[in-house]
Formats: C-alpha cells, structure tokens, sequence
C-alpha cells in the first residue's frame, strides 16, 4: 500500500534546474539567523489526515525524527508494523512489514528547508534551491493572515513560479510553492511554536494542483534528543527506535 506521502516525495524529486543568482539581502539575513544555531536533532508526533476529491479518506499517526542536516525518518503508524521512510542525503529507503523496498532518489527538499539549509553555507544553499526551481536573487514584501511576510523567488505577486514565504520578524517559513512543467506543489506551515532558539510548525496543509490532499498537526515537538545513528541506517532497520528509549 503506497501513502499518499509517497506521492507527495515522488513529486519533490522533479526539478528544474536554474543558474545560481546572486542571492537577496533578505534570504541572506533569514539564513544568518539560523545558521550554525538549529538543533542538531528533532523528534515529534504527527497526527496525519489524508484527501481525495475533497474527502478525508484515512488518517493515521506518524512518528518522525531527524539529524540535520540530511537524517529523516518517518514511522507510518503502529510502529510494532514495520512501515517506515528513511531519508539519507539523496537516497529513500521504504520499508513494509519491515521488508526493505528498491531505494529511490529523493533529496527531500522539505527537510532541507525546515533545518537542513542552515547547517550549509549560503553558497550551498543557493546552489542547491536554485536546482529546486527558486531563485533567490528575488524578492518582496506582502501580508499574509495579517502578517507581514518576504517572499523569495519573485518580485510580483506570481504565484505561479517557485516561491518561498517567509515571516518578516520571526524568520519562520510559513508557505512553500513549487511550481514544474504541468504541476503544483504547496505547503502551508501554521501555528509556530518557538523551542529554544527555532520556530517549528504546529501544523501544515499539502496542496497538489490547488487540491488539499494532506493537513498534519504536530504534538511532543523536541529538540536535541539523543538519537541513535543506527536508526536511519536502512541495514539496521528495526534495531533501536527513540518512542521505546
């Protein structure tokens, strides 16, 4: 059984290559706040609610946890069932009943945006969105359920080219559009916490081609926990989880 998860990561691995530009004096401070500060570690629970033609058709909790800036993990559902997601660089690992699948490439641009980026240098980062479709040489400013907002990736109101928004004081991302040849992605992020030094999102709404197709709520958010290497090793699957430490 394919998550609609799945579908979601399958669609983040389509790119479209752009010339790195010079990037944008406020992605430069966004960046200078978090750089060299984000935790190296984060685990939280993630009430999941899936959508089709406007339906809820299954909801499920997930259990996930990560070591920036490449490490991500994803326990889909009981965790006695086996069903899981190991992000490692570029690399996906799926795993049913605790059967390792064929590995995919997907460099999961999501985890680089919510604490990947600011364990990279500028001219990293840069490089690597710019492979995504974003160009940071662009911006201006909006408001956005009455806040103010910078918003990368364009110098208009188009809202049909890649594009980053971003909190104008706290820095927190707060909606990703990634457009590519003949599809939308979009994800909003809600309802920010402040946990030592970050923002984290307490809740986030998937959109493809402007359908709703995810919401995900967020609960037991932590930072620098203790986390086993051996638990994004694909090899090691099963080994040690941190929900039984």
């Amino acid at each position: 059984m394919k998550s609609k998860y799945l579908a979601i990561a399958l669609l983040l691995t389509i790119t479209t290559p752009l010339v790195a530009q010079t990037i944008n004096i406020k992605f430069k401070e966004i960046h200078n706040q978090f750089y060299g500060k984000w935790p190296k570690t984060i685990t939280f629970v993630q009430k999941t609610n899936m959508y089709r033609a406007d339906s809820l058709f299954k909801s499920q909790t997930w259990y996930e946890a990560s070591i920036f800036p490449n490490l991500f993990r994803i326990d889909l559902g009981d965790i006695k069932d086996g069903n899981a997601i190991i992000y490692r660089g570029d690399s996906t690992y799926n795993f049913r009943k605790f059967q390792k699948m064929k590995p995919n490439v997907d460099p999961n641009i999501l985890v680089y945006l919510l604490g990947g980026m600011y364990f990279e240098s500028l001219e990293q980062v840069n490089k690597k969105l710019s492979i995504e479709g974003f160009d940071l040489s662009k911006a201006h400013k909006s408001n956005w359920k009455g806040r103010g907002i910078d918003i990368i990736g364009t110098t208009t109101a188009d809202t049909t080219v890649s594009q980053l928004w971003y909190d104008s004081k706290d820095h927190y991302l707060v909606r990703m559009i990634q457009q590519k040849p003949k599809m939308r992605l979009e994800c909003q992020f809600e309802n920010h916490q402040k946990t030592g030094k970050i923002w984290h999102e307490g809740s986030v709404k998937i959109f493809v081609q402007n359908k709703l197709v995810q919401t995900e709520e967020y609960s037991d958010f932590k930072i620098n926990v203790a986390l086993n290497p051996d638990f994004f090793n694909p090899d090691k699957f099963g080994s040690w989880h941190w929900m039984k430490q």
